[in-house]
This record gives C-alpha cells, structure tokens and sequence, in this order.
C-alpha cells in the first residue's frame, strides 16, 4: 500500500467521523445543554453556599527581658515538633465545647469538629486553622472562639510558650464551594463527551448500509443504481 492510498484512507476515515458527528449535531448539542443546564441549576440553585474562614497561629518562646531567652536550633525544632500536639489540642471535645460556652456560639461541639481543619505548615512554628459554614459570619465567629480558646489553653500545656495570632480570621466575601464556574465548565465536558459516545454507539450498532460505497466495499459488487434520499 503507497503513501496516497493510507492519506486517503486516513482521509476517509476523518469524512466518516465528521459525517457521523454532523448527521447526530442535534442530539449531541441537546444532550451536552441539558447536561449543562441540569447541573449549573443544581449548582447555582440547589447546593448550598459554605465559606471558609481561615487564621493563621504562631507557636513559639515567651518573650521576656532576659538575654538566654533568645532562639536556638533546638528550641525552633521543639515547637515544630509540637505543632502537631497542638493541632490536636485544638481538635478536642473539651475546647471546643470552651469555645462554644465562651463565645455563645449557635452550633454544637460535633458540628464544628466535622468543618475543623488544622495543618501544621511544614518546617515552620505556623499552625494554619480553617473552618467551613453554610453561616458567612459564624465561620469567622467559630475561629475567632476556637482560637481565643487555645490560646488560654496553651499556657497550661506549656508555660513559657507564646501563641500569637498572626493572621487574623476575616469575614469571607464569597462562598468557597461551590464552584460554579467549573461544575458548569465539567459538566459541558462531560455532556459533550457521553453524547459524542453515544453517537458513535448508535452508528456502531446501525447495520443498514449508508451509502453505495459502503455496498461495494462490503458486498465486493458494483451498485447498479441507487435511490435518492430526497425522491417524493
């Protein structure tokens, strides 16, 4: 087989492609709308908004006047160590249920630990706190209260430890789930995808010939003649 007859195969090969996507435009740009449409409205109308807030904390030494109170190698070490011990703090029943009655917080101890993330940034004293809401102002007002919380806890685990705020909580501005944008953007992908698919099922399993090249190619004869699709 020359290089002319594998271009025109190839050639042929995209004609049938693009053949079977136009004959089936219709149902494959129904299919990828409706799929978009169902899921924007989904997204837009039905889920509902939560925001998250977030503050970071500093873990280190107390400051004081004395001139041995300045940092070394192993003391940095240390409290990089004890973050995750104190991320765990933070995460107990017991300070949370503080910060509730503290705070007079409108929730319950289950669902803040279930919205609660801590994450101790690597190789650094910064314990970073977040909590998600479907409430804009109660997922700053639950890290504001958590926070307050640990801070006073803190100094009974470890005395000559300071705990500082350092990024505080703020009110979030706009929702951080959902993601309009992109379920939109997923589902046109995803619609367009299961119909182009189901085009190709269909023709697949269509076995009526489609044309008279498709007869002669198959059958190995010559079509005599053939009738035309728009014959009344």
């Amino acid at each position: 087989m020359n290089e002319e007859n594998i271009r025109s195969e190839e050639f042929i090969r995209i004609e049938e492609i693009a053949d079977i996507l136009l004959k089936r435009w219709k149902m494959i740009l129904s299919i990828t709308l409706l799929t978009t449409l169902m899921v924007g409205i989904i997204s837009i109308f039905v889920i509902a908004p939560k925001y998250e807030a977030n503050t970071k904390v500093f873990i280190g030494k107390e400051r004081t006047d004395s001139k041995d109170q300045n940092y070394n190698n192993s003391d940095i070490q240390m409290y990089q160590q004890l973050l995750k011990t104190y991320a765990e703090v933070i995460k107990t029943n017991a300070l949370v249920e503080k910060a509730i009655n503290a705070s007079n917080l409108n929730t319950t101890s289950e669902e803040i630990l279930s919205n609660l993330t801590v994450t101790p940034t690597a190789n650094t004293q910064i314990l970073e706190i977040k909590y998600i809401s479907k409430d804009r102002e109660l997922s700053k007002d639950v890290l504001d209260a958590i926070t307050s919380e640990f801070i006073k806890t803190s100094t009974d685990l470890i005395p000559n430890g300071n705990v500082k705020v350092i990024e505080p909580a703020k009110l979030p501005e706009s929702p951080a789930s959902p993601n309009n944008k992109m379920n939109i953007a997923i589902a046109f992908l995803v619609g367009l995808m299961i119909s182009v698919g189901l085009s190709f099922l269909l023709e697949f399993i269509d076995n009526t010939f489609k044309n008279k090249d498709q007869v002669e190619q198959i059958l190995g004869i010559p079509v005599i003649g053939a009738i035309p699709d728009d014959l009344e």
